[in-house]
């Protein structure tokens, strides 16, 4: 097993003007205020349009750490086993500081996108390891 500190882990639920007003607490209220702002940050969510005319609702953890056991489909994250869906999506990208990796977790009721960002000493190994998970998980499908 191998243990990984993402510096920055953010997902990104996306919803329709109807739904997010159906299903958002306080969601008019939201929408009233990203629609003067462009961007608006409320009770640890940042929300705002895409370029597809969607809203956006992202949460961003700090400092979580990530195992990864060999043999297994999917990753635990802070201490919860989650599904990567890396078949569907794994890009990486370096940036200054960190490597992005950005994919899609799947959960009960959603698949999420989301971005790991990890730091440049753990970078190399992690995306290996997360390239052994997307085997097993491609192994899976057949």
């Amino acid at each position: 097993m191998s243990k990984y500190e993402i510096d920055y882990f953010s997902k990104y639920y996306f919803y329709d003007e109807d739904d997010f007003i159906k299903n958002i607490e306080d969601g008019e209220y939201i929408i009233e205020q990203i629609k003067r702002s462009n961007r608006f940050d409320y009770k640890n969510h940042s929300y705002k349009y895409t370029k597809f005319g969607n809203i956006s609702q992202s949460e961003t953890k700090r400092n979580v750490e990530m195992e990864i056991q060999e043999g297994n489909i999917n990753v635990i994250l802070d201490g919860k086993e989650c599904h990567l869906d890396l078949i569907y999506k794994f890009e990486t990208k370096v940036l200054e500081d960190h490597v992005r990796i950005a994919t899609r977790i799947s959960e009960k009721t959603d698949d999420i996108s989301c971005l790991l960002y990890i730091n440049h000493n753990q970078a190399q190994n992690c995306i290996q390891e997360l390239k052994n998970v997307k085997k097993l998980q491609e192994n899976n499908m057949r």
